[in-house]
């Protein structure tokens, strides 16, 4: 308890000493608009200010490093201690969900902050190492890019080009911008793979395999199939969008930025989305859903289908919380749509028997099909470059679902019913008749119940010791 406190504190910290150096830096800049931003007082002002830049950003990025490092010890102690304890008496469910939190979140912000580093050292920006944000990477949208070019819009959406604002919804970076998102997302899911691989092995005494992540031929080939189904579904939305007349094609093999490599361009976004899937797809539908599972079965004694169906519920609401902050998340039907897209993902892990080829398929296919092949809006998330260049009409936003894109819009449910189809019929519904590599919840099927406080499964040696003196009840 007290080193999880002393991780608060830092994070708490490290924030106010962010929010702190950004506040003077904002101080500096329109001290120096009032003098008129002279030579010399710009001159005599700059190796002081190159010096409290490094020194706040330095000093941040430390901080978060040293929470990253007490979490996880905090962590590794924790279990430890259960283990040489006389009791032995697992973590609950409450205790490892506290701890993957704050892991995942310490982990991810700081090897994001390090990826960040990275990003800008390769684009040569010459930035100090720090851990601010520029407006420019906090932007969603840039207005500097001259989009939509009249001469390919259609005469009836040429009357909203002059509309203030982002008429059309989308959103759209340059490419080294992109860039930088797939390094920053890239060391996201770094914090992601080795939070879970922590806890699994320290906590729950399991696999990355054991949750799903097999990685064997069988994953892979999964992995392909909803690849395939991904942008199927997706195929399906974007042709409903065009034949209702909600979207209109203006061009084809779109740089938004005319200076850049539609190719690399492209590979960023792929880069991105890859990691997208992993970060997402292993916590939740990996991690959180089967160990909310178990607990829920074995602290309420329910059947494996209520449980996992009470799950699943958990994991949908959570999913819709990572959205809330992506530009028109919070709007009704985004979040609708986005539980409901959060329940198919988890049908899809239940109809695979826990493996998670098929559904981190299905996510980057569906992301990087929606964004970049069909120029859509992914959950706001901006793009750089596409295939298929689109121009969304500004007054059917309740149809194509505006900047959030066709996940708040109508055909999103119809889609997501599509999806469980087409996994269904390709893979049939599971029978969990015996358990194979990766399918714990076929074993889970098939064991008893127990209705003990603690939330993880009995083992088959404390099952054996436990028929052996009779002392427990399965």
């Amino acid at each position: 308890q007290g080193l999880i406190k002393v991780a608060f504190c830092l994070i708490v910290e490290t924030h106010y000493i962010e929010f702190a150096a950004m506040a003077a830096d904002k101080k500096k800049k329109e001290d120096k608009k009032k003098s008129g931003g002279t030579p010399a007082a710009t001159g005599a002002s700059k190796s002081s200010s190159t010096a409290t830049a490094i020194a706040p950003g330095a000093v941040v990025v430390l901080l978060r490093g040293f929470a990253f490092l007490v979490v996880f010890i905090a962590g590794h102690t924790l279990a430890t201690a259960g283990e040489v304890s006389d009791d032995k008496t697992p973590i609950s469910i409450w205790g490892r969900m506290i701890f993957f939190f704050l892991a995942q979140g310490t982990a991810m912000e700081f090897f994001q902050l390090l990826m960040m580093q990275v990003a800008r050292f390769a684009l040569r920006e010459g930035r100090p190492f720090g851990a601010e944000y520029t407006p420019e990477e906090r932007a969603t949208n840039d207005p500097t890019i001259p989009w939509p070019n009249k001469d390919f819009l259609p005469e009836d959406l040429q009357q909203f080009i002059s509309k203030k604002g982002q008429p059309f919804y989308l959103n759209h970076v340059p490419g080294r911008r992109r860039f930088k998102d797939a390094c920053m997302r890239f060391g996201s899911a770094m914090g992601t793979v080795l939070t879970v691989w922590c806890i699994c092995r320290w906590m729950d005494h399991r696999t990355l395999a054991d949750i799903g992540l097999t990685l064997d031929s069988k994953f892979w080939f999964e992995a392909f199939v909803g690849l395939l189904v991904g942008a199927t579904v997706v195929g399906f939305i974007f042709a409903t969008q065009v034949a209702a007349g909600w979207i209109k094609i203006i061009n084809f093999f779109e740089v938004f930025d005319s200076s850049e490599n539609f190719g690399l361009c492209i590979l960023w976004d792929v880069i991105f989305h890859i990691n997208v899937a992993i970060m997402e797809e292993l916590p939740v539908r990996g991690w959180m859903l089967y160990n909310l599972t178990e607990a829920i079965r074995n602290s309420f004694g329910f059947s494996f289908f209520v449980a996992f169906s009470m799950a699943m519920l958990c994991q949908s609401s959570f999913f819709v919380l990572l959205h809330l902050p992506s530009p028109g998340g919070s709007d009704f039907a985004s979040m609708l749509n986005i539980f409901i897209g959060g329940t198919v993902a988890g049908i899809n892990v239940l109809v695979m028997q826990g493996r998670l080829g098929l559904v981190m398929g299905w996510h980057f296919a569906w992301n990087i099909t929606m964004g970049n092949v069909f120029g859509l809006s992914t959950s706001g998330i901006p793009i750089s470059a596409t295939f298929i260049s689109v121009a969304p009409h500004p007054e059917k936003k309740d149809r194509h679902g505006g900047v959030f894109g066709p996940e708040g819009g109508f055909v999103a449910p119809f889609a997501y019913l599509l999806t469980v189809v087409l996994v269904v019929l390709l893979f049939r519904l599971p029978t969990f008749s015996s358990a194979t590599p990766g399918s714990y919840y076929a074993s889970m099927v098939t064991a008893p119940t127990t209705l003990a406080s603690g939330a993880t499964a009995l083992s088959s040696a404390a099952a054996a010791a436990a028929a052996a003196s009779g002392s427990a009840e399965l």
